[in-house]
Order: C-alpha cells, then structure tokens, then sequence
C-alpha cells in the first residue's frame, strides 16, 4: 500500500525528491524472504529499500502504522485497488491545502514538531498561527527524537517546495538551535558586525532555494557557510573577509554528521562540497588546460555536485553580476567537457578484450597489474612501437615479451 508522500502525490500530485513510501502487512524477515533484493534503509532505520521504494514493515497492520503518524495529512494510504485509507481524516486536509496537528500529537511524539515543518516544507503551505504557537511550546521535544528520524525529516524538510520558509519556521520557534546550533548561529549574524556585510541567513536559505532538490545538495546548500561565524575579520577600509570558513565549515560539519548520525558516504560527500564550494568560483579563462585538468582530476566524482552547488550559490540582486557569474560557470563546465573530449580522442587505442586476454593467455592474476600491462600497451602505441590501431594478437605479443623480458 502507497503511503505518506506517495499517497499525497497520486493523490493530488506536486513533486517527490524522497524515496516513494509502502506499507506491507508482514514482518521484515517476511519481506526479505519474499524479496531478497530488499536491504535495510540507513537513511530511516526500521524500513527496507527495494528498488526505487522505502518498504514499512506493519506486522500489526497499516492502518495502526499510519495512525501511529498522528499528522492526519501524513496518515493516507491507498491500497492496490486506489481506496483511500484515511483513519484520521487527513484527505480532508489535503484537499483543503493545510497542515492540521491534533493537540495531543504534539507531547506524544517528539518528532511532531519537526514533521510539521517538513510537511508544511513539501506541500508548499504555511503552517497555522495555532501550529506555530504549539511548535514554539514543544520545541525541546525535538531532544528526544532519535537522532537518524531526526536527519531523515530534516532531509525531507530541504527536499520540499518550501524550504527556505520552512528553515525560517525552525528558526521562529527555537527548533533550530536546538537541532543545528551551527546554522542558527547565521541568524542575524550580519548585525553584529561593525562594516555592512550581507545577512548571510538570508543567504543560506537562498542558496537551499536555488538548489536543485537533490538531499546532498540541499544540506551543502544549507552548510556551505555555516563557518563564517568564527572566521570573520575586517581590513584596513571597511572591508570584512572570512578567510577560510570553507575549511572550518567542512570540519564543523563532521560535528553534525556524526551528532544526528549521517550514512558514512552521504556525510563525507557533504564534507568535501562544503570544503571545496569555493572553488569552481576561482576558475578563469586564462587557467591553463593542465590547470583545468587538474581541477578535474582532484574534484572527481564530485565534480558535478560541485557545479549545482556553485550555480545555486549566485545570489547576487546585481543583475549584471550574477550573469556574469553564471556565465563563467558555464564557460568553465565548458571548458571541461572540450578538454575531456579533446584528451579522449587523443588517448591511445587499445582493442577491447585485451585485459580479459592478459589474464588467460599471459597468467596474470586479476588486479591492478592487468591495467599496468593495459597501460603499457597505450604508452607502445604513443611512442611508434605498436602501430596506431593494434590488434589483440599484436598487443600480446608485445607484452609476452615485456613479461618475459621482466622475467628474465
């Protein structure tokens, strides 16, 4: 059965950045043996992934596990055959276009006042005064939540239509503090200083804005500058520079990774955006192309997180400045892409096949000699020994004597 958010989008459509929810009468062993593909999800823990799905485990029944949510709009499920389950009225809710909590739901989970925001976060709907109030009164319930429902609704709030409003609701009820004092200590950070400098809580929630609804991009987004608070410092003039808080930022952020208990990979794939968040913004037209190569080679597979990151950064209100900027990101993605292009068609040929060859004809052991031979191969072909298009029985002969010559 669909529930949570993908009974919300068949129901009444908008947009799904997270995992599709199912409930599934059955125990998570069941599952597991019926579904062997299915593993537990370490981004909710207590629920499986299969496929594209987050699968719920309710032995008990769907219809306790949906009103164990007890946020009414968060309690439908629809079956196979499309019947609404809606054991706390939430269709109501949706059709209306609002975010109800039942008073009791606030003491009773303390997860309750940060799901509100996140919801409110994914419909694109404010939350009442009545709601804000009671979030305000709760907020230290969120100390109680376990720490990985804590980042998985955090992560649903970023991936949401509405996050920016929804960060400033978690700010107007102290829910931020509490959570991520270190992005708290952004707010109204710009009037304690002595020289103007812009309000760079205002510019965080921006940045989330602008980025793409990808969770490693939007919780970058929302760290890339939480280490100006501690870097802050002003020259001769006026003007105020934070040397090095992309450093500081990516240490601070291991802090947070490790408190609300982030997956290893997603944690350090953060870790490196805000550590290098800077950087594509130094690119000029005069770097070198091994300049650019290297850039390249040191971002990795990172390197296309790093240019979402940097384009949604561009927050300037100066319309020519931020053409400008994002102009140069452009030329500089580019620049990449002919560079890489350039280099490939350039490499060496090698047929195909001739590491597979290496290992049963030559009786080298699968590993990373195999692609030192492969190599060899390449580096024969640029230096004239191997004709520019060998074939395979060409290439072993050449590394049979290699091999045999290394033998000996």
């Amino acid at each position: 059965m669909r529930i949570g958010q993908a009974a919300r989008l068949a129901l009444s459509g908008g947009s799904l950045h997270t995992r599709p929810e199912l409930a599934v009468p059955a125990t998570a062993e069941a599952i597991r043996q019926a579904a062997p593909d299915a593993a537990p999800d370490p981004y909710r823990p207590g629920s499986l992934v299969l496929g594209p799905w987050r699968i719920w485990p309710t032995p008990e029944g769907v219809e306790p596990h949906l009103r164990a949510r007890l946020i009414p709009i968060d309690a439908i499920g629809l079956d196979p055959d499309d019947r609404v389950i809606d054991p706390l009225g939430g269709r109501a809710d949706l059709d209306a276009g609002r975010i109800r909590v039942p008073d009791a739901a606030w003491s009773d989970d303390p997860g309750v006042v940060l799901r509100a925001a996140a919801l409110g976060s994914e419909r694109a709907v404010r939350l009442p005064p009545s709601a804000l109030e009671a979030m305000t009164e709760h907020a230290g319930q969120v100390l109680r939540a376990e720490r990985e429902t804590t980042r998985a609704t955090l992560t649903h709030l970023l991936v949401g239509r509405r996050p920016a409003g929804a960060l400033q609701v978690l700010a107007r009820t102290g829910i931020l503090p509490l959570m991520l004092p270190e992005a708290a200590g952004l707010i109204d950070f710009h009037k304690s200083s002595r020289h103007h400098h812009k309000d760079v809580w205002n510019h965080t929630r921006q940045v989330v804005r602008q980025a793409v609804p990808e969770p490693i991009i939007r919780w970058a987004a929302l760290m890339h500058d939480i280490g100006k608070t501690h870097t802050r410092s002003y020259a001769p003039g006026g003007k105020v520079h934070f040397f090095r808080h992309d450093e500081l930022g990516a240490l601070m952020f291991e802090g947070i990774a490790h408190r609300l208990r982030f997956p290893p990979a997603m944690g350090e794939r953060i870790r490196l955006l805000v550590l290098h968040h800077l950087r594509a913004g130094l690119y000029t037209p005069e770097w070198s192309d091994a300049a650019v190569r290297r850039f390249t080679q040191e971002m990795g597979p990172l390197l296309d997180d790093l240019f979402k990151l940097s384009r949604a950064d561009v927050t300037s209100k100066r319309p020519g400045r931020r053409r400008r900027v994002m102009f140069a990101l452009r030329g500089f993605r580019d620049r990449i892409e002919r560079i890489r292009r350039a280099d490939e068609a350039a490499r060496p040929r090698v047929p195909k096949g001739l590491g597979h060859l290496i290992i049963r004809d030559l009786g080298v052991a699968p590993g990373p000699r195999v692609g030192e031979l492969r190599q060899l191969c390449e580096v024969a072909v640029r230096d004239g020994r191997l004709s520019p298009e060998p074939d395979l029985a060409e290439c072993l002969r050449f590394l049979r004597a290699e091999v045999d010559r290394d033998a000996a």
